[in-house]
């Protein structure tokens, strides 16, 4: 589940990629996180049940990432494994361990997860996604 940062003129770029549509947004999820903190919230004390859906596999990694971004903000929430319950390219339900942070854990303030430049790509080994967070 590689992720790597990419440059980008205003904002940061991310390229992830997985085997099967639950790497890719757990390989999304971890370049979040990797860009949102210090380094990475340990613990699982903290539970919560995700689930999203879109019209294409794009719609989908952006709703995932989103609502990612909407538990750190709300409820400083942060996933540290991802049990994926259901997955299809356009629709995905997990449960979600993880922590519940302090603020001084903060790296950046991810804004949000864009459809600028967002493409997930399909071959014989599985997803390829880039995708442009909103700092």
């Amino acid at each position: 589940m590689p992720f790597r940062l990419l440059a980008h003129t205003a904002d940061v770029r991310a390229a992830c990629s997985g085997a099967s549509v639950a790497e890719l947004l757990e390989s999304a999820a971890e370049a979040l996180y990797a860009l949102a903190f210090r380094e990475r919230v340990g613990g699982c004390d903290a539970a919560r049940v995700v689930e999203v859906a879109g019209g294409s596999t794009e719609e989908l990694l952006v709703r995932w990432l989103q609502e990612l971004i909407y538990l750190m903000d709300a409820e400083r929430f942060v996933a540290a494994t991802f049990e994926f319950v259901e997955t299809t390219p356009v629709r995905a339900q997990a449960a979600l361990r993880g922590a519940i942070y302090t603020p001084s854990m903060r790296a950046e303030e991810v804004k949000a997860a864009t459809y600028h430049g967002m493409h997930v790509l399909r071959d014989g080994s599985g997803y390829a996604a880039e995708v442009v967070f909103d700092v």
